[in-house]
């Protein structure tokens, strides 16, 4: 036989070569990761860094561009070894937001002057949730605003179409998973039927605020009555301290900077989150900066369990949702105002419901008149 190295001729069944010394048998070695589970190396700087491939896209140029995940600092290997599995469950941070997406996808869209004048309309009514990351918006969130919009089916087809063009435009740039433009609705005024949260509910969040970590802000969302956006976006320095009512609201034709008066049972909530503060966000985070909606989601969803209020989960439109969500505080307060006497200008007024536009044009609105409504709640 000859040695598998130098080509000597040696005895057969020898071990080691007889010129070279190279050992003659040597043991297959076996991966200790198989595809697809990831990979580590060594950096110059002598730490080491996982990294894992999630997978590929087509650029619009027709080039293949590998997605991976990796982070880097470990001091030995089998310490990025062990972090791998987390590379593939780890959530990577969104930061775009619907704008930006909307002005990153409008120069790639081949269409007529017309056609994208009809976006560029459709686009207006989706204001509410224009600051919001994209990776944080439900499909609660797009069909809120497309039944809010004040135009006809026409405007709400288009925003359904355009809907589907920009997470048609993201999902493969790793910016979105679903396409929500085919779940959402093009209604044309029939919004369909919301699930608030029950009265009886909302009394079981009132007796657990101090006991349950956050009852405090999901109560006074329902007697506020505004979207989560607007909600989370509220400032200490648009509270009217005198006349103990909020000045707020997405920037759209009917819910722009509308006056919501504070009723009695959560006046006292508000009256500890702002004291002291001259600006800043009312309902805000521990550390008081803003509060995320995905954050405020979560916690909406903790402080219902932990109240023993029952949430199932539920198929609308072909997506599974939670059967209440943060939306769910906007129809309950919405509910109450039904059960109290006040004119419906100043009803449609409180909740910023696109069928006032006219109503406000020719009715003037008194801190007193919305105070009749809120402090019969």
């Amino acid at each position: 036989m000859k040695c598998r190295k130098c080509k000597a001729e040696i005895p057969d069944e020898s071990k080691y070569c007889l010129k070279c010394g190279a050992k003659q048998s040597v043991q297959q070695r076996t991966k200790s990761r198989g595809n697809g589970q990831g990979s580590v190396y060594k950096l110059p700087n002598g730490t080491w860094i996982a990294i894992k491939t999630l997978g590929y896209r087509i650029e619009p140029d027709g080039k293949s561009h590998r997605i991976t995940r990796s982070k880097s600092g470990f001091k030995t290997k089998k310490d990025a070894v062990e972090y791998l599995p987390q590379l593939s469950t780890a959530k990577k941070e969104i930061s775009i937001t619907f704008q930006k997406l909307y002005d990153t996808w409008m120069p790639t869209h081949k269409a007529s002057k017309s056609t994208m004048d009809c976006y560029s309309a459709a686009m207006k009514h989706f204001q509410p949730v224009w600051f919001l990351k994209v990776a944080d918006i439900t499909v609660d969130d797009l069909q809120e605003c497309i039944d809010d919009c004040p135009k006809g089916k026409r405007t709400r087809e288009n925003m359904k179409t355009l809907c589907g063009l920009l997470y048609k435009y993201a999902i493969p740039r790793n910016i979105a998973t679903l396409n929500m433009g085919e779940y959402v609705k093009a209604r044309g005024g029939e919004q369909g039927k919301k699930d608030g949260i029950p009265i009886e509910d909302v009394e079981t969040i009132s007796k657990n605020v101090g006991k349950v970590k956050g009852a405090d802000y999901v109560l006074c969302q329902c007697y506020l009555g505004f979207r989560p956006s607007e909600f989370l976006a509220l400032d200490a320095k648009n509270y009217n301290r005198k006349e103990r009512a909020f000045v707020g609201g997405a920037k759209t034709d009917a819910g722009r900077d509308r006056i919501v008066t504070v009723s009695p049972k959560i006046q006292p909530i508000i009256d500890r989150l702002v004291e002291g503060k001259i600006a800043g966000s009312v309902f805000c985070a521990d550390d008081g900066s803003a509060m995320g909606i995905a954050a405020y989601r979560n916690l909406f969803y903790n402080v219902l369990e932990e109240c023993g209020i029952g949430n199932p989960t539920v198929e609308k439109d072909g997506v599974k949702r939670k059967k209440y969500t943060p939306h769910s505080c906007r129809h309950t307060f919405a509910t109450m105002m039904k059960r109290v006497e006040g004119a419906d200008a100043d009803k449609l007024e409180l909740i910023g419901h696109t069928s006032t536009k006219m109503l406000r044009h020719y009715q003037d609105i008194s801190f007193d008149d919305l105070r009749t409504v809120t402090d019969a709640l």
